[in-house]
């Protein structure tokens, strides 16, 4: 009897802005671990470049970060990858950003096709490495939310989450070495 090819592993991280999923992305990739870093972060980066100053309140700043996530998703190579959020989260942020704006939340025709062709195709595990908040959060140049309005986003990504049912891995704040362990025992 032959073995069956399941394809990668894909783990999602998901959490509050600040809450230290990148952190842990590093170790990974220091470790030679196969990760993809968080496209939302470079598109607000390119953006500002550019003189953009709230890329996030441009029309396409969901389908940007959508397509440049689809795009990592499709070229990366390895039996278990770790992903620094995913089109879910994105799904997240822009309910996030309606709630904030008082709207409803209408996702385009992009991030709704990427959402089904990653439920249809199972890209992803279904259980979601979901990072506690550390009580705090760090700004950076493409992190401005309050600590207030971060746990507000945080709450936005297990309803969506659960909507699409995954299952949420909480893994508890802590030590970076410790979330690193906490990864590598769950994701095997």
């Amino acid at each position: 009897m032959g073995s069956v090819d399941l394809g990668p592993r894909r783990y999602i991280f998901t959490g509050a802005p600040g809450s230290g999923k990148t952190s842990v992305i590093r170790e990974l990739e220091h470790d030679g671990h196969v990760v993809v870093h968080e496209a939302a972060t470079d598109i607000i980066s390119r953006a500002q470049k550019l003189g953009i100053e709230k890329p996030w309140e441009e029309a396409s700043f969901a389908d940007d970060i959508a397509t440049l996530q689809k795009e990592r998703q499709m070229t990366t190579q390895g039996e278990l990858q770790f992903f620094d959020r995913a089109p879910f989260c994105t799904f997240a942020l822009g309910s996030y950003l309606a709630q904030v704006k008082n709207t409803k939340f209408q996702p385009t025709r992009a991030l709704s096709e990427e959402i089904e062709r990653c439920l249809t195709m199972k890209i992803y595990q279904r259980r979601v490495f979901f990072f506690e908040n550390l009580g705090f959060i760090e700004h950076t140049a493409a992190r401005k939310i309050s600590y207030a309005d971060a746990m507000i986003f945080e709450q936005t990504h297990v309803e969506i989450y659960q909507k699409f049912d995954f299952e949420l891995i909480r893994v508890p704040a802590g030590p970076i070495a410790q979330r690193y362990e906490f990864v590598t025992c769950h994701s095997n």
